[in-house]
């Protein structure tokens, strides 16, 4: 969602597969420390204090888009992406009612340490009796479930339940003393009723005195350290920040005075370290005392580099400070460190941005904590003023529909469901641009029964459907088949269109063509050519067939193009045919001269097929029956694709009079209705757009930036005209502007949004903003983990700060992945 999966996976790893990463942050590291408890089968040793909610699991796959990872249970996650620890506790846990008392206690703890919370409940599904838990091992085995309850479900009556039996009539057992301490800081942190605190805390200190004999001195400090946490929360609820820091500093000396025996040790000695540094940061701002906050945040870098908290608190501290570039890349960096915080870094990332005069940057950053977290009041209501301050109402619309919470619909507050939701499962799309809602025209078309003569041009990318449901994370949206859609996510347009599947083969030849239009659009392609065979050319008998395989053949051309291109040889011979109807041959001779243009480069070939296709045209403009606005797009068309003959022939006169007639035609179209008003705006967009490529073709600049420039104003959520302006702009050694056109390019996706965010980089870098061309780099990597000129961008802008190294080694591993593949293919299949 904000930071490559990769990244977010190394940061968080025990948590996906129960392993651990140099970069793994340390709080992260507790499922390590419990597996290791698990297997020396010591349940009552200390472990690290801090635990997460249920929630953070959830938003810690939602943030990666690792939706392989999402899992309940331990045996959920397949044995091939586990790691050997996390298949030993899989095992122990599908083995779990067969366990003694040692093991499911240390069993718990690693679940609870995993953030895999509801199976702690499977393993203590019932609260244990107070007699039972005077025993340490049934008392961890109580403490385990009494935690996974409150970070399910807050302070519930099952979780007041499940602590009365620890918390009531306490034993003076290491886990009684955390236990009531815990108990205490909760009710010192959600509770509304300060009274019962004090008692809790001083239950824990006299519990923590009665055991102290029985402990180490590395054991007794961390205790008293941790007390010493919980002490502190009831402080600063008193709002003495005094006693606070003086309760802070005298922790943070036993913990100082503290050796630690092994390297179970040196993990819950860091824990405590790094939680106290924590806390000490924030007394020090409640105090106003920022030496001590800097001498803090320093220690805190220095002990969890990797660390989202100590993270955000040190660009708080260049924020109050005033240094609004630094504050930048501080929040930035957080905000790749999620999941916790990073849509209110991305907001605070947004402000400093804002200040800075960086003010698409800035509408970027909050569109992207909106999509981070787009129930919060808060990112909903920043990024309408975001859309509104840029005179965006109909985006504005979209953050306030995408932000609407419907009951048992979740997928509604996505933000790129709500913009293109026709693609996704015919909904409606709320995109005001023009290709957003091309699926559900077709539906509408094939619903009527109707075929219309003049078609919208505009052909997505085989790819569209796939990269938006990666870059939205709706993976169970990624199905081959409409049958394959789950029931619940379906429209009843969906299901119609799932009947007119399931019923294809008994439709005539018009309405299968129909339906298949449909898929097409979808981006089910494969399936198109699955459901209707290949015919050789010599048996079609009708003008429909001679149309669906011409069409077909569209279809396997467009599905081809970046790979081992499919010649639309079909159509040639159809339109050869001689009972092939006029305007069919029309069309295919307009599509055969841009073919050859693009792809063979025959000159000879697109005068050939610009000959057959002015003469269809002659014919057809000759019939009474075609409309003026049909004939007039006809022949609007026909100059626009047929230019490229003199393009290729490098004739600027003829190429003049082609595109000015086109562009005439364009303009003077009369539309009637809402459809042919789409269909002009859309051909004159597109008309625009290739007037502007002529005008740089032959260095007339300025005029091409005009032509952008309106193309633009027809259509602002166009991303390829906003690279168009873009490109403008480079060309003019305006990098800075052109950033932005290239952000604008990446906000609208998924059309080109990785090739958005990498060029933006590339204008940063040039306009001397290295902060802002690092995270546009990272956000190309986040798209497309391969692209080496981003990966060459975000190690050039890492700087010298805790991502630096990590950006030459990814750069290192994928050139030499690069050049072992190039190798690979010289070698040859037989190598």
């Amino acid at each position: 969602m904000n930071a490559p999966s990769w990244l977010t996976f190394e940061v968080h790893r025990p948590y996906f597969d129960g392993a651990q990463s140099p970069c793994t942050t340390v709080q992260a590291r507790a499922a390590v420390l419990a597996a290791r408890r698990f297997e020396q089968r010591t349940p009552t040793a200390l472990r690290f204090g801090m635990t997460m909610p249920a929630s953070y699991r959830q938003l810690l796959v939602e943030e990666s888009r690792l939706s392989a990872y999402r899992v309940t249970a331990p045996t959920d996650l397949p044995a091939r992406l586990a790691s050997p620890a996390w298949q030993r506790m899989a095992e122990a846990y599908r083995h779990r009612a067969g366990l003694d008392p040692v093991d499911r206690a240390g069993l718990a703890h690693w679940l609870v340490a995993a953030c895999l919370l509801p199976a702690v409940l499977e393993v203590v599904p019932e609260d244990l009796s107070e007699e039972a838990c005077r025993e340490p091992v049934v008392a961890g085995l109580q403490a385990a479930r009494a935690v996974a309850l409150f970070g399910s479900e807050g302070l519930s009556a099952r979780t007041v339940a499940a602590y009365r039996p620890l918390v009531e009539h306490p034993v003076p057992t290491v886990t009684h003393v955390q236990s009531v301490a815990g108990w205490g800081y909760l009710l010192a942190r959600h509770s509304g009723d300060d009274s019962a605190i004090a008692p809790q805390l001083a239950k824990a200190q006299r519990l923590l005195k009665d055991v102290s004999a029985e402990l180490g001195d590395f054991e007794h400090g961390i205790l008293t350290a941790r007390l010493a946490l919980r002490e502190v929360m009831h402080a600063e609820r008193r709002r003495d920040f005094a006693d606070a820091r003086a309760l802070l500093e005298a922790a943070r000396s036993t913990v100082a005075g503290l050796t630690a025996a092994g390297p179970e040790d040196k993990a819950v000695l860091l824990e405590s370290r790094r939680r106290l540094v924590d806390r000490r940061v924030e007394i020090a701002v409640r105090l106003g005392d920022t030496e001590a906050e800097r001498r803090a945040i320093e220690e805190g870098i220095a002990l969890d580099p990797w660390c989202v908290k100590i993270r955000m608190q040190a660009a708080q501290a260049d924020e109050r400070a005033g240094d609004h570039r630094q504050a930048l890349a501080g929040y930035l960096h957080a905000a790749r460190l999620g999941p916790f915080g990073t849509a209110f870094a991305l907001l605070q990332a947004a402000g400093s941005a804002r200040r800075l005069g960086h003010d698409e940057f800035a509408r970027v950053l909050t569109e992207r904590a909106f999509r981070a977290a787009p129930r919060a009041v808060l990112t909903r209501d920043r990024l309408v003023e975001a859309c509104l301050a840029a005179g965006d109402e109909p985006l504005a619309e979209v953050t306030r529909r995408a932000a609407h919470r419907e009951p048992g619909r979740p997928w509604e507050n996505n933000w790129h469901y709500r913009m293109y939701a026709s693609y996704f499962n015919l909904g409606e799309s709320q995109s005001p641009g023009l290709y957003a809602r091309l699926p559900g025209l077709a539906f509408a078309f094939a619903e009527r029964g109707a075929r219309p003569e003049v078609n919208w041009q505009r052909l997505m990318p085989p790819a569209f459907r796939g990269n938006l449901i990666r870059e939205s994370g709706l993976t169970e949206f990624a199905v081959t088949h409409p049958a394959d859609l789950p029931e619940r996510l379906r429209t009843p347009a969906w299901d119609q269109l799932c009947r007119w599947v399931e019923e294809f083969q008994e439709f005539d030849t018009e309405g299968r063509h129909r339906i298949a239009v449909v898929l097409y659009r979808l981006g089910f392609g494969k399936l198109v050519l699955d459901l209707i065979p290949d015919i050789p050319v010599a048996e079609l008998g009708t003008p429909e067939e001679l149309r669906l395989h011409h069409w077909l053949d569209t279809v396997r051309y467009v599905g081809s193009v970046g790979g081992q291109v499919v010649a639309p040889v079909h159509s040639f011979e159809i339109a050869d045919r001689p009972d092939c109807p006029t305007h069919l041959r029309f069309v295919i001779a307009v599509f055969a001269v841009v073919f050859h243009a693009r792809e063979t480069r025959s000159i000879e070939e697109a005068r050939r097929w610009r000959r057959i296709g002015a003469q269809a045209l002659a014919d057809l403009l000759a019939q009474d029956g075609w409309s003026p606005f049909e004939k007039m797009m006809m022949e609007s068309r026909f100059y626009r694709s047929v230019s490229y003959v003199p393009f290729l022939e490098r004739d600027r006169d003829l190429l003049r009079q082609d595109m000015d007639r086109a562009e005439e035609l364009a303009r003077a179209v009369p539309a009637d209705g809402e459809y042919q008003e789409f269909l002009r705006r859309e051909n004159l967009r597109a008309c625009l757009e290739s007037r502007s490529k002529e005008c740089y073709a032959f260095g007339e600049d300025e005029a091409g930036h005009r032509l952008v420039a309106e193309a633009l104003a027809l259509d602002p959520y166009e991303p390829k005209t906003h690279i168009e302006q873009a490109e403008s702009l480079v060309r003019r050694g305006r990098h800075r502007e052109a950033a932005d056109s290239y952000l604008r390019t990446a906000r609208l996706g998924p059309v080109s949004t990785a090739l958005g965010y990498a060029a933006a980089a590339d204008c940063f870098a040039r306009a001397g903003e290295p902060v802002l061309a690092e995270d546009c780099s990272l956000q190309a990597l986040r798209l497309d983990p391969y692209a080496v000129s981003a990966a060459r961008g975000w190690a050039d802008t890492a700087g010298a700060g805790t991502t630096a190294g990590t950006a030459a080694e990814y750069l290192a591993g994928l050139e030499a992945w690069g050049a072992a593949r190039t190798a690979a293919r010289g070698r040859g299949p037989g190598a």
